[in-house]
């Protein structure tokens, strides 16, 4: 299941170089992304994780509006000790979360590089389920984006009618690819 997840994902990463013109800032039209983000975890429920991500939308001169998944894996392992016999067992936290998500960008063009602020905001499903925001800031150099920003993935579960939600927050990094939305220099 991995490598077909990974051969998919070259694919899609392989399609961007052919996608039109280097040197144009985005305009109208049709606009995708596909990346890899990195999350560190920092709260008092830490977690790292690993993601594929991929979202499509619509250009309009400066904001992009698309829609998008991420495929997020776990990648540490934690230790926990029961209080009354100090016996160890090791638990994921979670091994596999699925968050769809609503994606909002505004781009500073400055020729090949741009400035950016992209939101996510969307639900998670899998071994997590519950609300999904990442906020960030980044800078894109003609179709390579790198950005940085803050990640909360709320955890909601229902035991004997108590809702009981678990926040795993982390910092974000992330590299991605863009194709379409580009001006014609002709």
């Amino acid at each position: 299941m991995k490598k077909v997840l990974l051969s998919i994902f070259a694919v899609s990463m392989s399609l961007s170089l052919f996608a039109g013109d280097f040197t144009a800032a985005p305009t109208e039209g049709y606009r995708g992304f596909a990346g890899m983000n990195v999350f560190s975890g920092t709260s008092s429920h830490p977690y790292d994780r690993f993601a594929i991500t991929s979202v499509h939308g619509i250009q309009s001169n400066n904001l992009y509006l698309g829609m998008g998944a991420s495929m997020q894996f776990v990648t540490n392992n934690e230790d926990f000790y029961y209080s009354t016999d100090d016996e160890c067992y090791s638990d994921d936290g979670f091994d596999f979360a699925m968050p769809f998500f609503f994606d909002a960008r505004y781009e500073m063009p400055m020729g090949k590089f741009a400035p950016f602020a992209d939101l996510k905001l969307g639900y998670a499903v899998g071994d997590v389920s519950g609300m999904y925001l990442l906020p960030a800031v980044g800078i894109r150099l003609t179709h390579f984006n790198m950005w940085c920003g803050y990640n909360l993935l709320q955890d909601k579960n229902v035991h004997n009618k108590k809702v009981d939600i678990t926040n795993y927050q982390s910092i974000a990094f992330g590299i991605s690819i863009d194709w379409g939305g580009r001006k014609d220099n002709d």
